[in-house]
């Protein structure tokens, strides 16, 4: 009777390796049985499994192998350990040799496992040089990590197809089969194809000494994905949407630890064969990329052509502007330093000839146009595109649509100044009427956007492309998530390119999708410097009056916008709050370091966060070092190195700026301190919520974004589990890939049923965490729990019943939008003005996020998302940052806001909001409204404020007009906002004679969009205003649209 071993789970080479090494055993009596891990266990001697890391079916394996010898490929399955706990003597030797799989060394351990000795363990793993052919005349050398063990497997077709590709690009392939640390010829560029980092292995990448090799050559490192456990049929299926969790964590997030860039699918497996295919046409686009890249290396300056690219967005005085930069004196620096370097440039005098070059109008003054760049006939633009072209004319009609054209040309904006082109990315689409576009589900960028990327490429013919500031909407283009085909809009757009970003380092979120979705290196740039908001006019004579004790405090605490009836000494703590509330002064240019006072608000801020001595030191000597301009015109070519995202005071180590942010790795998300710190906020907010209207609060809708649980590591998601009254449960080697469902007397209250509604970037970036507590949640539907403790359940029973859908779909907790789609939609309505009542805001919003996630995969549950917000008695979101604070995007409104409208068309009553300060040391909750309060106070009312936004001119005024937008974007779905608000912004900004004048000066377009803004305002009822308000406001319109119009 032979002897059994039972492989079971391998995949992929394992499972290859498996079948090389049946034959030799068969000889010697020994048989392999090879079966999938969801079949059960054959009649065997000994069990060997693959693959083996989530809790549950680490369970059923071991009930399954019953007594029988159980043995881990390789040996560290953590949820195994202990039952797989190797002795010394045989055992220790049996998982020697299962440490690597290979063919001989499976012979050798099964071989112990039937008890005979075999001797030494082989080592029959190829390291080295792998062969292949090389050009005649290369004009470069790649350097190729690839895996022995898959050689050794004889899976190295995909290998053998990338060398080929490089070799047809005239590119010399080093494959390099091991450690590349110990390959001494340099390179060019490292090309890695193990799907996994540089130098280690999954068990224990080495990421210092990956980075020390990349530094080593200046040679950008090059990540592309192999599906090693999924096969080319899933991804190119028209319904994927994009890699699932345990390939973004290992593929792409890990790698990027160490600067990788260019997630593209290069191979899958043939379910076949099990052998690793390479997609052919991804592989040649790979091969092209690095052979520009090559090439550019070798280009002399002079002789580089460069396309800048700044941002039209929604115009109104807003083109080319990028969240904390000062994006035209940035631009002008860097045009000066590319110069020096021995760029062909052509020189603009000063900002102000740039800013009209760019933003011209035929010499009007008013800058609220484009200039024309360049012309793509729409013939051929079709050609470029091919049939492609019928997917945008069924959104943007027939070729060449109707943005910026004249129905004969496509018309490209920006200007030219040399051999330097900076261009403006042409809006999404027509946002006088977004609603059409933001309904369908087979959504494309317009004519005038896919025309300007096909000119840059095919006209111009760039050597490197650079999007200049955060952020644009090539990465939001649909498609899907990761993993992009050459048919998804941004790899179809950007072609072979080399793309870097200039992204602000405090938003490792966005960014990070940047990196993935457009393949581009990110450089990192620096947030404005704090200050304290300080006091101003009435604040400052009531805190005056507090301490003289004068007759007059109520008259001035009723002036500033406080409570009737407030307290002393409550006057006086928010007076104090508001004084020593950090806000961003103005913008930062590109390549200016702070001075030494300029760093003193966020070093005093980061002592709040526990760093010692040393860190503070070194924070406050890298706020006034600033190598970013160097950084980013070294970024074209050569390695930058990694740093994580995150705001200075927080993150130190994200200084100092001009290297290549990256996110974490969700696998390890919410780490434990996040689970701290989480479950107290989600306690507080329970707390807050009772305190506030006597109840406790059956289900809250929460806002989950990227950002806040990147620089959080989780925070946000913990409070969603806390809610709930689950745990995640950190593993031995920091991954969270379990929960624990907490007993109703442990946690010692009710549960709370939670509504998580994602962005689009909190999908894609925090896969692994979000389907954890998905399966909590369904879990917890399911518990026979007292239903007034669990409304979880309560709510999926009357869900599922009115709906007539099983119990599971009605557990679903977790939305967001369809897959490769971003954001709400309800700020593009507002912002465009095309919204009649509050109902659309509502359909919009529904439409939009009605998109289960999770074990759902974006599968359409419209009823389920509106049933569930009808339950919702509080909406929550965290605030991630000082810097940006709540008006300072339209994201806040948009999320926050709109579920809250949502809620309340559904209700016929608005929820409660609140907000936590995920920022602060020690994180509160407070109302929204609070919230605004403070931020209105602190920003667009204070003239300290203001003054540092217009030192920056053009754009900051820009910035002022986006917080004033912004702020009616929140008063437009939540009603936070008091009426002295607009009172105060419309005195300070538009009424006071100087004050206006300065904004006018420098961008009129901006000035009347607040002028038109706060007169819709009070159109709709968002703000009671004064008549004569209204007749000043009316008259400052009619004056500024003539000037517009040049009239």
């Amino acid at each position: 009777m032979m002897f059994t071993i039972a492989a079971w789970g391998f995949h992929g080479p394992a499972n290859l390796t498996v079948e090389k090494a049946k034959a030799e055993l068969a000889q010697q009596g020994i048989a392999i049985v090879h079966i999938p891990l969801d079949q059960p266990l054959p009649d065997c001697d000994v069990v060997w499994v693959q693959g083996c890391h989530r809790p549950s079916r680490a369970t059923e394996v071991i009930e399954a192998a019953g007594d029988k010898p159980l043995y881990t490929v390789p040996p560290n399955a953590q949820h195994l350990m202990k039952r797989t706990a190797y002795g010394e003597g045989v055992d220790k030797r049996i998982a020697d040799a299962l440490r690597t799989c290979t063919p001989a060394r499976l012979v050798h351990a099964a071989l112990l496992c039937a008890g005979e000795d075999p001797g030494e363990c082989p080592d029959d793993i190829p390291r080295g040089r792998y062969p292949t052919a090389a050009p005649a005349d290369p004009v470069g050398t790649v350097g190729v990590a690839a895996s022995g063990l898959h050689v050794a497997a004889g899976d190295a077709a995909y290998i053998d197809a990338v060398a080929e590709a490089l070799v047809a690009q005239q590119l010399r392939p080093i494959v390099w089969l091991g450690d590349p640390s110990d390959m001494s010829e340099p390179v060019d560029v490292w090309l890695n194809l193990t799907g996994f980092t540089l130098t280690g292995n999954h068990g224990a990448p080495q990421l210092e000494r990956g980075i020390e090799l990349a530094e080593g050559n200046d040679a950008q490192l090059i990540t592309p994905v192999p599906l090693q456990r999924g096969t080319l049929a899933e991804w190119t299926d028209p319904g994927t949407t994009g890699l699932w969790p345990t390939a973004v964590s290992m593929n792409i997030a890990i790698p990027e630890l160490e600067g990788a860039t260019v997630p593209w699918v290069f191979a899958g497996r043939d379910p076949s064969t099990e052998l690793l295919t390479p997609v052919v046409e991804n592989v040649a686009r790979m091969a092209e990329r690095l052979r520009r890249l090559v090439t550019l290396r070798r280009t002399a300056n002079k002789d580089r052509k460069l396309s800048i690219t700044i941002f039209g967005h929604d115009g109104d005085g807003t083109v080319g502007t990028a969240a904390h930069l000062d994006v035209f004196e940035s631009l002008l620096e860097f045009l000066r330093f590319l110069d020096q370097q021995g760029y062909t440039v052509e020189l603009p005098a000063n900002k102000d000839e740039l800013i009209d070059r760019i933003v011209g109008d035929g010499g009007g003054g008013a800058r609220s146009a484009s200039s024309e760049l360049g012309r793509l006939p729409a013939p051929q633009y079709a050609r470029l595109l091919g049939a492609h072209v019928k997917r945008i004319e069924g959104a943007w009609r027939k070729t060449p649509g109707e943005v910026d054209t004249d129905g004969r040309d496509l018309i490209i904006r920006g200007a030219q100044f040399g051999n330097v082109v900076v261009g403006i990315q042409p809006q999404f689409g027509d946002v006088s009427d977004p609603a059409e576009l933001l309904m369908r589900d087979d959504a494309t960028p317009s004519h005038s956007f896919a025309a300007y990327y096909l000119w840059l490429e095919h006209v111009f013919g760039h050597d490197a492309m650079l999007h200049f500031g955060t952020h644009g909407a090539l990465e939001f283009m649909p498609g899907r998530q990761t993993g992009l085909a050459l048919d998804d809009w941004p790899l179809l757009l950007t072609g072979s390119v080399p793309h870097s970003y200039l992204y602000v380092m405090a938003n490792p979120g966005e960014g990070t999708i940047a990196k993935r979705r457009s393949a581009a290196g990110l450089i990192s740039y620096l947030t404005p410097p704090l200050a304290d908001a300080d006091l101003y006019g009435n604040l400052e004579e009531l805190s005056i009056a507090l301490d003289a004790d004068a007759s007059d405090i109520d008259r001035l605490a009723e002036a500033c916008g406080f409570d009737a009836g407030m307290d002393r000494v409550e006057l006086r703590r928010e007076l104090e709050r508001i004084r020593r509330s950090p806000i961003a002064m103005g913008l930062h240019v590109l390549g200016r370091p702070m001075l030494s006072e300029q760093t003193k608000r966020s070093v005093e801020l980061a002592t709040t966060y526990g760093h010692s001595p040393e860190v503070l030191n070194e924070l406050e000597e890298k706020l006034q070092v600033n190598e970013e301009m160097t950084a980013l015109e070294h970024a074209f070519t050569g390695y930058t190195a990694p740093v994580p995202g995150g705001d200075p005071a927080r993150r130190p180590d994200a200084l100092p700026t001009g290297r290549n942010i990256h996110g974490v790795d969700p696998a390890t998300v919410p780490t434990p301190n996040a689970w701290e710190r989480g479950r107290a906020t989600a306690e507080e907010l329970i707390q807050k919520h009772q305190q506030e209207h006597g109840e406790f609060p059956e289900t809250i809708a929460m806002v989950l974004w990227g950002i806040d649980n990147i620089k959080t590591q989780g925070e946000g998601i913990a409070q969603a589990f806390a809610l709930v009254g689950a745990q995640p449960v950190t593993g031995p080697r920091g991954r969270v890939d379990s929960y624990r469902i907490l007993p109703l007397e442990e946690l010692g209250r009710p549960r709370v049923d939670v509504v998580c509604t994602l962005s689009g970037v909190c999908r894609d970036v925090m896969p692994n965490p979000i389907a954890l507590l998905d399966e909590a949640i369904r879990e917890i539907a399911t518990l026979n729990e007292p239903l007034a403790y669990n409304p979880i359940a309560r709510h999926a029973s009357d869900s599922a019943e009115e709906l007539d859908i099983p119990l599971v779909e009605a557990a679903v907790r977790i939305f967001s939008a369809a897959p490769g789609n971003y954001g709400t939609g309800v700020n593009k309505l507002i912002q465009a003005a095309s919204w009649d009542d509050d109902a659309e805001l509502a359909q919009m919003y529904l439409h939009r996020m009605g998109h289960a996630w999770g074990a759902s995969n974006g599968a359409k549950a419209h009823a389920v998302l509106e049933r569930s917000l009808g339950t919702v008695d509080a909406t929550f979101q965290n605030v991630d940052s000082a810097e940006t604070s709540l008006a300072g995007v339209d994201h806040y409104f948009e999320f926050l806001g709109g579920v809250t409208k949502t809620v309340e068309k559904l209700r016929g009553q608005a929820p409660q909001s609140y907000v936590s300060h995920a920022w602060h040391a020690k994180p509160g909750v407070e109302t929204l409204q609070d919230a605004m309060r403070l931020e209105s106070r602190t920003r667009i009312l204070n003239p300290k404020w203001v003054n540092a936004q217009l030192e920056h001119g053009y754009c900051g005024v820009a910035q002022v007009r986006t917080r004033l937008e912004n702020t009616y974007g929140m008063q437009a779905t939540t009603g936070v906002v008091d009426g002295w608000v607009f009172d105060q912004a419309a005195e300070l900004l538009l009424l006071d004679e100087d004050m206006r004048q300065r904004m006018e000066q420098e961008n009129p377009a901006a000035v009347n969009s607040m002028t038109t803004r706060l007169l819709e305002a009070h159109d709709r009822g968002l703000w009671d205003a004064s008549d004569t308000h209204i007749a000043e406001l009316e008259e400052l319109a009619d004056r500024l649209d003539d000037i517009l119009e040049g009239i």
